[in-house]
């Protein structure tokens, strides 16, 4: 089915991607300024949503989530399985562009108690395998 999520239509000479799940008018555009913007607010709620997550977190909660007891990722798909299939292009383009730096200065700006962790490099290689992790679950979502 030409235009379904995720798949690349082409209309004039560039291909574009809808994002809903639902023809809702022409389809996002490379060029159009809405896809930027997209991309910028998605970044922006994800970088809010880290934060949300890693407030609460408690210290022995993240000593075992470093040791990969826990994992974060398939919560967060569950209870946002629907706007993941709907954006999920957007979700998985914020997930490739984020740094583990970025990701790293968020945990220390929400818990600087934790810093300690936050600087092990066993908090990195986590970040990276949720990431990777994430990347998989949001495709098949």
């Amino acid at each position: 089915m030409e235009g379904a999520i995720g798949e690349p239509t082409v209309t004039g000479s560039r291909p574009c991607v809808y994002l809903a799940s639902h023809y809702s008018g022409p389809p996002m555009d490379g060029d159009d300024e809405e896809g930027p913007l997209l991309l910028a607010l998605a970044k922006d709620a994800f970088r809010k949503q880290i934060a949300k997550r890693v407030r609460p977190l408690a210290r022995g909660y993240v000593e075992r989530w470093m040791a990969c007891e826990l994992w974060l990722y398939p919560s967060v798909i569950q209870r946002h399985r629907n706007e993941l299939h709907s954006y999920r292009d957007v979700v998985i383009e914020v997930l490739r562009q984020t740094s583990l730096d970025d990701l790293l200065a968020i945990c220390r700006e929400t818990r600087p108690d934790l810093n300690d962790l936050w600087s092990k490099p066993a908090a990195r290689e986590k970040l990276s395998k949720e990431i990777s992790k994430s990347i998989e679950a949001v495709r098949e979502a």
